[in-house]
């Protein structure tokens, strides 16, 4: 029986959220889409900088398709992250999180932006994925927290030095589920958090939809992945870590 679902959670592990969008586009995101975000919103967009990545020569990254999706720009707005790839947009929010309610406006706004921008034809995979970290050395035991059991024969498996990955299919939706006993996971402008990893990462790549499509389902489109995502999240979870971290139901 899947377990409720809590409005909040008090004591909020969460290190970093993050919302993305993949397109197709004949000119490169990065070339102009900061440049609009600026123009539109010249109060609330600051610390427009080039990262690394932007540094490998377009050559190179053209040989490497995936390359296309790897964020060349960031940005400050309105207190979260968005990054900027050839083909892709990332909204990022780092501890300490703004709630879905907070949240999901500002990746409403940046989408849209966007994609109104008539410069982006097709969307091809929006995604959505929350990093949490359960501390380590505080009153809830880190390890006995995760809802999981490995076995291999009759070997006895060290939960603090495991990583697991798998993959969970749900209306249509991919969830990776990414959990591990001992890790130190850093955000960035973040200081490292060392204790067990949940990370939860949904994923809805079908068939491209024209802008216009995915504007009309947009709002009920992300609910729907965060939902999936939430409920993938507390799965991971014993009852007594659920309770440990002082939800907030209805």
């Amino acid at each position: 029986m899947p377990k409720p679902l809590p409005l909040k959670l008090k004591k909020e592990p969460l290190v970093e959220a993050a919302c993305q969008l993949r397109v197709s586009s004949s000119v490169a995101l990065n070339t102009f889409f900061p440049g609009l975000l600026l123009a539109k919103h010249q109060a609330d967009v600051s610390d427009i900088q080039q990262l690394p990545t932007a540094m490998i020569p377009e050559q190179m990254r053209a040989t490497q398709p995936e390359m296309s999706f790897v964020a060349l720009v960031q940005l400050k707005f309105k207190g979260v992250l968005v990054l900027i790839g050839e083909r892709s947009v990332t909204i990022s929010n780092a501890a300490p999180y703004l709630g879905w309610s907070g949240f999901k406006p500002l990746i409403e706004e940046v989408f849209h932006d966007l994609l109104s921008s008539k410069l982006v034809p097709w969307v091809e995979r929006y995604s959505i994925k929350y990093t949490n970290v359960l501390k380590a050395g505080e009153a809830l035991n880190h390890l006995e927290a995760l809802d999981w059991s490995l076995k291999i024969g009759d070997l006895t498996l060290n939960k603090n030095a495991t990583f697991l990955r798998t993959e969970t299919l749900t209306d249509g939706l991919t969830t990776i589920v990414s959990i591990g006993g001992g890790v130190t996971v850093q955000a960035a402008g973040q200081a490292p958090v060392q204790g067990s990893l949940i990370d939860i990462d949904t994923v809805c790549a079908s068939n491209p939809q024209n802008t216009d499509m995915f504007l009309a389902s947009m709002s009920s489109e992300l609910d729907r992945i965060r939902g999936v995502n939430k409920a993938a999240f507390f799965e991971c979870l014993t009852n007594e870590a659920i309770n440990a971290l002082d939800p907030v139901y209805e």
